[in-house]
């Protein structure tokens, strides 16, 4: 995770290795996306559409990405809404 404060790469650590500033908010944060993404693809295999949709778009107001565009992806096609799937899914692919 970047730090907002200097830039620097950290990993899941609640200070910044470089100029000390306090993650551990950020760090809940993507404990919480993880969280969400996990319960979206939980969703997903019990077959929940509706389910991974709720979950997925949950993670994606925390941070989108890639990963969170493919789950929004997968629950648009289990609840057969074949036109968001496919721009989910395209934008997945322009997503870097």
């Amino acid at each position: 995770m970047r730090c907002p404060v200097c830039r620097a790469e950290n990993a899941e650590d609640a200070t910044c290795r470089r100029c000390k500033a306090d993650l551990s908010l950020l760090v809940r944060l993507e404990q919480s996306r993880r969280q969400a993404l996990a319960e979206a693809a939980a969703a997903a295999v019990s077959g929940n559409g509706a389910q991974a949709l709720v979950h997925a778009e949950a993670a994606h107001r925390l941070r989108a990405d890639r990963e969170s565009w493919r789950w929004l992806a997968v629950g648009s096609l289990l609840v057969r809404d074949f036109a968001l799937a496919l721009a989910c899914y395209q934008q997945a692919k322009s997503v870097a």
